[in-house]
């Protein structure tokens, strides 16, 4: 019986490594690998933002009527968004870069927000505001 098994072990042994498939650490098989093609997509564009030297502040406050209905019922968080946009709203700008924010509180409530940055336009735009997409590159690169 002995001499048995260890005949079917000797078989099974050099059967089963051929048969063993190749699996990569998350166990998934890699014997496919060849015929999945790996993407690497780049997008570039021409547009370089035009950052201006001087700051801009723009300040909401509930000492006015405007003020207070802005800030009614926000979050400190919903304020800084609040005061961000309507800054660039204001300045006519795309963004402000390394904007700042300053605060006054008192318990939960916000009682003034003031954001600080500085104003960045693009700088491929016609005189219109509008960005000129003729200028526009963008590859895809598929390895």
């Amino acid at each position: 019986m002995r001499i048995i098994l260890f005949k079917i072990c000797a078989l099974l042994i050099p059967a089963l490594l051929a048969c063993s498939c190749s699996l990569t650490k998350s166990g998934t098989r890699t014997s496919n690998a060849y015929q999945t093609p790996q993407t690497h997509i780049d997008s570039f564009n021409d547009y370089d933002l035009d950052v201006s030297p001087e700051g801009i502040t723009y300040t909401i406050d509930i000492s006015t009527p405007e003020g207070r209905a802005k800030l009614k019922g926000l979050s400190l968080r919903e304020a800084e968004e609040l005061a961000l946009t309507e800054a660039v709203i204001k300045y006519n700008c795309a963004l402000l870069v390394n904007p700042q924010y300053t605060n006054l509180k008192k318990g939960n409530r916000v009682l003034r927000i003031t954001v600080f940055g500085f104003p960045a336009k693009f700088k491929n735009s016609d005189a219109k505001g509008k960005i000129n997409y003729s200028k526009r590159v963008n590859n895809v690169i598929i390895n």
